[in-house]
């Protein structure tokens, strides 16, 4: 799975639901929508993916698998348990690859947090849980896991994989 792809995709859908929900309420056709609030539309969704893609461009640029952790922030006062409870996985995962992999580490209230929903689409709203944590590599979407602890060795596999 391609993550540009995926981007091009959450957005392009974002936009059509939005034309849709306009159309609706102003009781025009999606075209006539368009025609009269295009760019509008155009500069809000531009404007609301510029992080995500900028996010995006610097993941698929790394040159070596990333193991992606979007989690809550860690200045917030209600940690998130699971976010801290995969910490050591990550930290022994670093530790073990060193210069071999790139971590990237998004705060889930930041504007690329929002990966998160592209990444982790069609579940119901209580099943999103954090973290989320990926391993890409040459903008490929190896994996994705929420909610959950992952052990260093599951991280390890995919990226042997990712290597060969």
């Amino acid at each position: 799975m391609d993550l540009h792809e995926i981007l091009h995709k959450h957005k392009e859908s974002f936009q059509d639901k939005l034309l849709e929900s306009l159309s609706q309420k102003h009781s025009m056709s999606t075209e006539e929508v368009m025609e009269q609030f295009g760019d509008n539309i155009k500069t809000l969704v531009n404007s609301k993916y510029s992080p995500l893609e900028q996010a995006v461009d610097d993941i698929c640029a790394a040159k070596k698998p990333v193991l992606l952790n979007i989690r809550r922030d860690r200045q917030r006062e209600d940690t998130c348990r699971i976010c801290e409870s995969n910490e050591p996985n990550i930290r022994a995962l670093d530790e073990m690859h060193g210069n071999a992999i790139s971590i990237f580490e998004i705060s889930e209230d930041s504007a690329p947090g929002a990966l998160y929903h592209v990444l982790f689409k069609g579940a119901p709203d209580e099943d999103k849980k954090l973290p989320l944590t990926a391993i890409i590599y040459n903008c490929d979407v190896k994996r994705v896991w929420a909610g959950k602890s992952v052990e260093p060795s599951v991280y390890t596999g995919l990226i042997r994989k990712a290597l060969v």
